[in-house]
């Protein structure tokens, strides 16, 4: 679901799954090669790495960050957000103001390589981008405000963590035309769920 939302996106040229090694993720990669996903594994806990060896494999030069427990994701800021790197000297940006789940992020090659030889802790590792936003002075970094934060609806989470989550996730799809929606589609929905269970 997700690879078919960032499909969406206007700007980008190339959708990867990107997942990991482990036995865990055998289905996953069995999947997408069944469906003719772009797909490629690394390993499981320097996700870091994961994406900077994806990325090389690939020859990316610029690359969208969207997780996979997020299909609400917001492609119409995909969009903005290459559009605003084609036209700077960005390395770095990422929505804020937005519900859990409508986040993505932006970034270069060469900013990832160049974190990968830092002192980095294992969180860093795993979180990808982690060191970046927390040194924020130190990269040219911009953040993309969407003001799609509404008090009413910070009760849902729109990653799918747990069970519930995949029911609120399944009752919005079903009242959504297909993939062609935005954030504020779902936010509408949102606002007529009266709780979380």
């Amino acid at each position: 679901y997700v690879y078919k939302r960032c499909k969406q996106s206007k700007e980008a040229n190339h959708i990867l799954v990107i997942t990991s090694l482990e036995k865990s993720d055998d289905e996953l990669y069995e999947f997408c090669c069944k469906e003719r996903i772009p797909v490629f594994r690394g390993d499981l806990d320097n996700v870091l790495k994961r994406y900077l060896d994806a990325s090389i494999s690939q020859n990316l030069d610029i690359i969208c960050r969207v997780c996979g427990d997020s299909p609400f994701v917001d492609v119409e800021a995909i969009d903005q957000m290459f559009l605003e790197f084609s036209n700077s000297s960005l390395e770095y940006i990422t929505t804020v103001n937005v519900l859990n789940g409508f986040i993505s992020e932006v970034f270069t090659l060469d900013l990832l390589q160049r974190i990968y030889n830092m002192k980095l802790t294992k969180e860093d590792k795993e979180h990808v981008t982690k060191y970046i936003r927390d040194n924020k002075n130190n990269f040219k970094i911009r953040e993309l405000d969407l003001n799609l934060r509404d008090e009413n609806l910070k009760k849902f989470t729109l990653t799918i963590d747990y069970p519930i989550d995949l029911e609120i996730a399944q009752n919005i799809v079903s009242k959504l035309d297909d993939f062609k929606f935005n954030s504020k589609d779902v936010m509408a929905i949102l606002s007529k769920i009266k709780e979380v269970k």
